[in-house]
């Protein structure tokens, strides 16, 4: 498995370079969104969608920014999470 940043997304490919989940983001400011987070049917339950929100997280604290999300699966991470995420959260 990789994890491959792009402009607006996340990527998780497995080991046959096939997409199988993404998460998108929008930059607003010093913040970004998380607006949609997915992974393929077959590889669902595996933890893949907590490696791409994790993955956000460390691009927060990497570019001193701030996390909000839209998309459900991360807001519920976000909630669960909250103690250990005060520094990137809004």
């Amino acid at each position: 498995m990789r994890i491959v940043e792009e402009e607006n997304e996340i990527i998780l490919y497995n080991d046959e370079n096939e997409r199988i989940g993404e998460m998108t983001l929008m930059k607003m400011g010093n913040r970004i969104v998380i607006t949609h987070t997915g992974v393929a049917i077959e590889y669902r339950g595996k933890g893949l969608a907590k490696l791409l929100i994790e993955a956000g997280i460390e691009k927060a604290r990497k570019e001193n920014l701030k996390l909000q999300a839209t998309c459900p699966y991360a807001a519920k991470y976000f909630r669960v999470h909250e103690d250990e995420l005060q520094d990137v959260l809004k």
